[in-house]
């Protein structure tokens, strides 16, 4: 991978996938373990999961983590760590999805945005 021959081995290489785009013709959640392992073999040091790259949520899913049915078969094949995002709101939906194995780290954004203190909060929440 050019990107890793270009900062070294002392520098992360996190790589966003959109793990399925939802839509006819596009890729499958079945296609999800090959990408993985082609992403892992080229040199990312850990896989962040999100929907395709022409729709990035699913409609009637509102359940936090809602590409976990994603995260979950790149997590089973491959080494590096998987992170998910989409719609976690407490600490409670990142324990939770961590606790079912969706995935090795949990990506929160527009919770935190909302609220400043949302970390201490959802570390309160768990302990």
């Amino acid at each position: 991978m050019a990107c890793r021959k270009s900062v070294g081995d002392d520098f992360i290489v996190a790589f966003r996938f959109g793990a399925c785009d939802y839509m006819e013709g596009g890729s499958e959640i079945k296609d999800i373990p090959t990408a993985a392992r082609i992403f892992e073999q080229a040199g990312i040091d850990f896989l962040d999961i999100s929907g395709g790259h022409c729709i990035y949520t699913i409609k009637g899913k509102t359940a936090p983590g809602w590409f976990a049915e994603l995260s979950k078969p790149a997590k089973q094949a491959v080494k590096v760590p998987v992170m998910l995002t989409g719609g976690v709101k407490t600490g409670e939906d990142a324990e939770k999805l961590l606790e079912g194995q969706a995935a090795d780290l949990i990506g929160v954004g527009r919770s935190m945005m909302r609220d400043a203190e949302w970390t201490q909060k959802a570390l309160a929440e768990v302990q």
